[in-house]
């Protein structure tokens, strides 16, 4: 089962993508994501970006539309890989993007390359993502000054990390989104 998802602005504002109706599965709320896209306005053209729990690949392709260089897309789900796979075909954003099916962790783990200048940090509420592999992620994967976009569930306490600097937050039904950078 699937629904459809728009995409809010850049080249390929109004185009839809497919999103699975996985019980795990909770895209970005709309006016989330048209709040985060006008905050990483000034930072996106030409940024190397991370969509670590991709899910649909709503917020890379998103990204990729506002002029991001490329996407590295992580999601070890095979249905939901085969479904961002599909999107990133039918968008012909192929070119810009690097899908790997694997669990974050393991991506992580492995990561040898110079860094992201932004990551899309939106796992899933039920797993406490938020401590120690959020530390993992910014020592491997990201740089100084790297913007790291974190979503959780409103429920929770907003996220303190000495080594980010939060910058924006914003609430939408049950996700609240932060912009932070890091401080390495």
């Amino acid at each position: 089962m699937s629904s459809k998802l728009r995409i809010i602005s850049g080249t390929l504002g109004s185009r839809r993508i497919k999103t699975s109706k996985n019980a795990n599965l909770k895209p970005t709320p709309e006016k989330l994501r048209e709040k985060i896209f006008s905050w990483l306005k000034p930072n996106i053209e030409n940024s190397e970006c991370l969509d670590l729990f991709a899910g649909s690949g709503s917020l890379g392709i998103e990204a990729i539309s506002n002029g991001a260089k490329s996407c590295t897309f992580i999601e070890q789900n095979p249905s939901l890989y085969r479904n961002l796979k599909d999107n990133i075909s039918s968008l012909n954003v192929v070119d810009k993007s690097k899908l790997h099916r694997t669990r974050a962790e393991d991506f992580v783990r492995r990561f040898k390359e110079k860094g992201f200048n932004i990551i899309f940090f939106d796992p899933p509420y039920a797993r406490d993502y938020y401590g120690d592999f959020l530390c993992k992620v910014i020592d491997r994967v990201s740089l100084s000054g790297t913007i790291i976009y974190v979503e959780q569930s409103a429920h929770d306490k907003v996220l303190k990390n000495q080594n980010l600097k939060m910058l924006k937050t914003s609430k939408t039904g049950d996700a609240l989104g932060s912009i932070f950078t890091v401080n390495k």
